[in-house]
């Protein structure tokens, strides 16, 4: 390829540019593990109506209305990812253990006696923490053949087109703003090429060819949620709850991407980049929940709630570098750039409605089945504009549109059933058994859109993509109580499909269809959780 070389002060192109938000972020922040304490888990999560349990207060506030002692609990286990490996970089490891420890879950209820008969007869103020997502995982795919020479360049050129179908002049700074980092990086690494007319304007772009790409994705961290509850119980017939949320977020992603490439002598030489992130942020939402026993001489009883969206503000910073073996008089042994840069912004998560009903059969069986919907039509995204101030001297926030129009076009609500039941073997032991099952966040042709009208396409320096398919958890579970003391141990099976994409690319720059086939993983996980508690 001829290569044109322009001189620029690249990371001066760069400085007020953000890592940027996507449909692919909304869900990572909208969705939650099974967690918390190993009976609440053991019961796959169905908890909320027969209550008198710290975990089932995130799902229902008034589940720890039926506590009529104190309780305190603490949890912690083992998490095992099958296909668990590791990724090398710089001399550090980087990936994800098959097998690693997990601090699951702490909290207490206090339960205050009214002493009054024909009211409110139970006040109970109660706190837990639990992990609500664990992030961390590994996903790696190499030496995967691309067919008619299909590369990540192919992408660039559609990037270096202008929102208003002209050619970018990538060696200029004002045009250098109008396309994405990965665009320009390309230009710089000359992985894209300009292509001029006898009068030196641009007409094209020259890309390059690649025979095999190899994708190694490291992820950890994850979200860590802190309930605050307080709830009652009226008559014993209805229990009604509050809870306030605080969500603490804390990620980490490293992408290792590379190719091989092939010009048309048939020689070969390696395309690379690295791209890393750092996501942390707090986020808030609200809980409101009642449990009913419509007949006074059943134990049936019927549990509804309803929780706000969780209000994120996240601040992220993002680092790409991308070396070629192609080179000019300058650099030659090949090229590098980089670029290294933040952002905040806001997400809100979607509204969620939890309905329940449980009953137990005399002092034997309990048993609790519930339904979760979470509608990501209320989800919403908005970005630090950097023109505006409020009254206090911050910044203001304006809606991103482009990205709102991806979540109500590739975002389907979410469906969520559990189903539990408990059996009291003897005075001291219990079994217990659930399942659970979560349906897939998004459309099957939902893809990463750099392309959304919205401030989101100038900032993005990922391609990759994961669509996540359906999850199904089964549990099974073990407590003894002794006295006041109680221990409690689970095991649960979570299998989950999903398919990766190490970027997207079609000859019509605006269509779904991506040429570049996905790749079919399994994210399934083994998780083992021991608590251990005091009622008083």
């Amino acid at each position: 390829m001829k290569k044109i070389f322009y001189t620029c002060a690249f990371l001066s192109c760069f400085g007020g540019w953000a890592s940027a938000q996507d449909i692919y972020k909304v869900e990572m922040l909208s969705g939650s593990d099974l967690d918390g304490d190993a009976r609440y888990v053991g019961m796959g999560g169905a908890m909320s109506a027969l209550g008198a349990n710290l975990s089932a207060m995130s799902t229902n506030p008034a589940s720890t209305g039926l506590y009529r002692r104190s309780d305190i609990s603490i949890t912690a286990g083992l998490t095992s990812q099958p296909d668990g490996s590791h990724i090398y970089s710089n001399g550090q490891v980087l990936g994800a253990d098959k097998t690693r420890g997990v601090f699951n879950q702490a909290g207490f209820v206090y339960s205050l006696n009214t002493g009054n008969t024909s009211g409110v007869k139970f006040v109970n103020l109660g706190f837990n923490y639990k992990r609500s997502r664990n992030l961390k995982q590994f996903i790696g795919l190499n030496n995967v053949p691309t067919a008619n020479g299909l590369s990540q360049s192919w992408q660039m050129r559609n990037l270096a087109i202008g929102m208003d179908d002209y050619w970018l002049d990538l060696g200029y700074e004002q045009d250098r703003d109008y396309t994405t980092p990965l665009a320009v990086l390309g230009y710089d690494t000359y992985m894209i090429d300009a292509k001029v007319d006898d009068n030196n304007k641009i007409v094209d772009y020259y890309q390059s060819n690649a025979t095999k790409y190899n994708y190694n994705r490291a992820q950890w961290g994850g979200l860590h949620e802190c309930d605050f509850n307080m709830s009652m119980n009226v008559n014993e017939r209805i229990y009604v709850g509050f809870t306030m949320g605080i969500y603490y977020v804390n990620t980490h992603n490293i992408l290792l991407y590379g190719e091989e490439l092939v010009d048309n002598t048939g020689a070969t030489g390696d395309y690379n980049t690295y791209q890393e992130e750092v996501m942390t942020g707090v986020g808030y939402d609200g809980k409101l929940g009642v449990i009913v026993r419509p007949v006074e001489e059943s134990p049936f009883r019927l549990g509804f709630a309803i929780t706000t969206p969780t209000a994120y503000d996240l601040e992220s910073r993002s680092y790409l570098s991308m070396t070629s073996p192609y080179c000019d008089d300058n650099n030659p042994n090949g090229t590098f750039a980089d670029v290294d840069i933040t952002n905040r912004y806001r997400i809100r998560t979607p509204w969620k409605l939890n309905i329940s009903a449980a009953t137990t059969f005399g002092s034997l069986v309990a048993v609790d089945a519930e339904y979760e919907w979470q509608n990501y039509a209320s989800a919403a995204v908005r970005y630090d504009d950097g023109e505006s101030y409020d009254y206090w001297g911050g910044s203001n926030f304006s809606t991103d549109a482009g990205i709102e129009q991806e979540v109500n076009r590739w975002m389907k609500n979410v469906h969520t059933f559990r189903i539990g039941a408990e059996v009291r073997a003897s005075k001291e032991f219990s079994l217990r058994f659930g399942y659970n099952y979560v349906s897939s966040p998004f459309d099957k042709n939902a893809y990463l859109n750099l392309f959304a009208d919205g401030p989101s396409y100038y900032y993005a320096t990922n391609t990759d993509y994961v669509n996540l398919g359906a999850i199904h958890r089964a549990t099974i579970g073990l407590g003894y109580t002794y006295k006041h003391f109680y221990f409690d141990a689970t095991y649960q099976h979570q299998l989950q499909d999903a398919t990766v994409y190490a970027f997207h690319y079609n000859d019509d720059r605006f269509s779904n269809t991506n040429v570049l086939p996905g790749e079919d993983i399994e994210l399934h996980r083994n998780n083992f959780q021991m608590t251990l508690g005091f009622r008083f």
